[in-house]
């Protein structure tokens, strides 16, 4: 599946429930699982109740947990998007984990993002919490022994990190105006004579 055919689902998916009135925000998530066998499934972010607690279900496992109510387990491809942007994201190492736990042959599946597909191994060596081949541990990425070499140039994941970066000198900027016109504003101190003087 193409990233143009697996986004649109994901936008479909996103403006169908804007539609029913659920609220979209950069914070809630929408996944789209294409199976081995070709079938789609979705899935979104939500809160769920458990012990008398809210627990946070993310919208890959949502996805996934409706893959296995049809007997599927094994991912091609998928797409996270947030519901409000519509902008693709990576999942998170734990989804990761769980998606591959689900089908050792889920290691092989691609997150699609809009410069390239993104296979879940390579994902979770960008976390450092898994190792190629579906195993958990502490090992961070730089330690990792590989075949392949990783590199960010011209990636996504560079120019959020490039970004962010210029972010931060921004600020600093910022703050430092709003530190003068603080100094500014405040009242000069009055002098008085006589007695209080």
């Amino acid at each position: 599946m193409t990233f143009e055919a697996i986004y649109a689902a994901a936008v479909d998916v996103a403006e169908k429930l804007a539609a029913q009135g659920e609220q979209m925000s950069p914070d809630k998530t929408i996944c789209v699982i294409c199976s081995a066998s070709g079938k789609i499934y979705y899935g979104r972010s939500r809160l769920d109740q458990s012990s008398g607690s809210p627990v946070e279900v993310h919208a890959e496992i949502d996805a996934m947990q409706n893959m296995q109510g049809m007997g599927e387990n094994q991912i091609e491809s998928l797409i996270l998007i947030d519901s409000y942007n519509r902008l693709a994201m990576l999942p998170c190492n734990n989804c990761i984990g769980l998606l591959i736990g689900m089908n050792p042959a889920n290691n092989a599946a691609v997150v699609a993002m809009p410069d390239r597909f993104i296979p879940f191994s390579e994902i979770a060596m960008y976390g450092g919490g898994m190792v190629p081949g579906g195993g958990f541990s502490s090992t961070n990425m730089n330690s990792m022994s590989t075949s392949k070499t990783i590199s960010a140039k011209g990636s996504l994941l560079k120019d959020r990190v490039g970004a962010i970066m210029s972010g931060v000198d921004e600020d600093d900027e910022d703050d430092e105006e709003i530190q003068e016109l603080i100094e500014g504003a405040k009242p000069k101190k009055k002098k008085f004579f006589g007695l209080f003087g």
